[in-house]
Protein backbone atom coordinates (compact mmCIF):
# COMPACT_ATOMS: atom_id res chain seq x y z
CA UNK A 1 0.00 0.00 0.00
CA UNK A 2 1.80 3.14 -0.99
CA UNK A 3 2.03 6.11 1.70
CA UNK A 4 -0.53 8.99 2.01
CA UNK A 5 0.74 12.42 1.81
CA UNK A 6 -1.70 15.04 2.22
CA UNK A 7 -0.26 18.62 0.77
CA UNK A 8 -1.71 21.81 2.50
CA UNK A 9 -0.72 24.19 0.25
CA UNK A 10 -2.73 27.45 -1.64
CA UNK A 11 -0.74 27.43 -4.91
CA UNK A 12 -1.65 24.84 -7.35
CA UNK A 13 1.60 25.26 -9.42
CA UNK A 14 3.06 23.61 -6.25
CA UNK A 15 0.45 21.25 -5.11
CA UNK A 16 0.64 19.81 -9.18
CA UNK A 17 4.32 19.67 -9.01
CA UNK A 18 4.64 18.12 -5.70
CA UNK A 19 1.73 15.45 -6.51
CA UNK A 20 3.78 14.64 -10.01
CA UNK A 21 6.82 14.24 -8.16
CA UNK A 22 5.68 11.48 -5.20
CA UNK A 23 3.65 9.69 -7.30
CA UNK A 24 7.11 9.08 -9.29
CA UNK A 25 8.33 7.44 -5.69
CA UNK A 26 4.68 5.41 -5.95
CA UNK A 27 2.97 7.84 -3.39
CA UNK A 28 -0.53 8.99 -3.10
CA UNK A 29 -1.14 12.76 -2.77
CA UNK A 30 -4.26 14.39 -1.75
CA UNK A 31 -4.52 18.35 -1.86
CA UNK A 32 -5.71 20.46 0.02
CA UNK A 33 -5.51 24.65 -1.39
CA UNK A 34 -6.55 26.09 2.11
CA UNK A 35 -6.37 25.36 5.74
CA UNK A 36 -9.73 24.45 6.75
CA UNK A 37 -10.05 21.92 3.91
CA UNK A 38 -6.60 20.79 4.85
CA UNK A 39 -8.20 20.12 8.73
CA UNK A 40 -10.90 18.08 7.13
CA UNK A 41 -8.66 15.88 4.79
CA UNK A 42 -5.93 15.63 7.77
CA UNK A 43 -9.25 13.79 9.72
CA UNK A 44 -10.86 11.86 7.03
CA UNK A 45 -8.26 10.68 4.59
CA UNK A 46 -5.98 9.33 8.09
CA UNK A 47 -2.64 10.40 6.10
CA UNK A 48 0.64 8.89 6.78
CA UNK A 49 2.49 12.29 6.81
CA UNK A 50 1.26 15.24 6.03
CA UNK A 51 3.05 18.82 3.92
CA UNK A 52 2.34 21.85 5.21
CA UNK A 53 2.42 25.66 4.22
CA UNK A 54 2.75 28.37 6.87
CA UNK A 55 1.73 31.61 4.84
CA UNK A 56 -1.94 30.46 3.40
CA UNK A 57 -4.94 32.92 3.55
CA UNK A 58 -7.88 32.24 5.77
CA UNK A 59 -6.00 29.71 8.08
CA UNK A 60 -2.44 30.26 8.28
CA UNK A 61 -0.22 27.08 8.59
CA UNK A 62 0.97 28.04 12.49
CA UNK A 63 -3.14 27.76 12.88
CA UNK A 64 -3.38 24.35 10.47
CA UNK A 65 -0.40 22.82 12.56
CA UNK A 66 -2.15 23.42 16.13
CA UNK A 67 -5.22 22.13 14.81
CA UNK A 68 -4.26 19.14 13.36
CA UNK A 69 -2.13 18.56 16.71
CA UNK A 70 -5.20 18.78 19.00
CA UNK A 71 -6.00 15.52 16.88
CA UNK A 72 -3.75 13.68 15.51
CA UNK A 73 0.33 12.77 15.64
CA UNK A 74 1.01 12.29 12.23
CA UNK A 75 4.49 13.69 11.40
CA UNK A 76 4.42 17.12 9.51
CA UNK A 77 6.41 19.03 7.75
CA UNK A 78 6.60 22.51 7.01
CA UNK A 79 7.32 23.65 3.48
CA UNK A 80 7.79 27.06 2.82
CA UNK A 81 8.97 29.89 1.27
CA UNK A 82 9.24 31.42 4.86
CA UNK A 83 13.30 32.11 6.23
CA UNK A 84 12.84 33.58 9.58
CA UNK A 85 14.16 32.18 12.55
CA UNK A 86 11.95 32.88 14.66
CA UNK A 87 8.73 31.88 12.19
CA UNK A 88 10.66 28.91 11.88
CA UNK A 89 10.77 28.24 15.73
CA UNK A 90 7.00 29.03 15.81
CA UNK A 91 5.90 26.45 13.35
CA UNK A 92 7.79 24.15 15.36
CA UNK A 93 6.54 24.99 18.89
CA UNK A 94 3.14 24.86 16.53
CA UNK A 95 3.55 20.85 16.74
CA UNK A 96 5.27 20.58 13.25
CA UNK A 97 8.35 17.59 13.22
CA UNK A 98 10.63 19.32 10.51
CA UNK A 99 10.93 22.48 8.53
CA UNK A 100 12.03 22.25 4.50
CA UNK A 101 12.50 26.08 2.86
CA UNK A 102 11.60 26.60 -0.95
CA UNK A 103 12.68 25.95 -2.95
CA UNK A 104 12.90 22.20 -1.84
CA UNK A 105 14.90 19.40 -3.14
CA UNK A 106 12.90 16.23 -4.25
CA UNK A 107 15.75 13.84 -2.63
CA UNK A 108 15.29 15.66 0.69
CA UNK A 109 11.75 15.64 0.32
CA UNK A 110 11.61 12.36 -0.13
CA UNK A 111 14.80 11.54 2.42
CA UNK A 112 12.50 13.22 5.16
CA UNK A 113 9.25 11.56 4.05
CA UNK A 114 10.96 7.97 4.72
CA UNK A 115 12.68 8.89 7.86
CA UNK A 116 9.32 10.17 8.99
CA UNK A 117 7.24 7.63 7.88
CA UNK A 118 9.74 4.48 8.18
CA UNK A 119 8.82 3.90 3.95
Amino acid sequence: MPLKILTIEDDPAITTFINLLLTIYEMQVVVANDGVTGIELARTESPDLILLDLMMPVMNGWEVCQTIRSFSQVPIIVVTAVSNREQIISALAAGANAFMEKPISIEDLVAQIKHFTGY
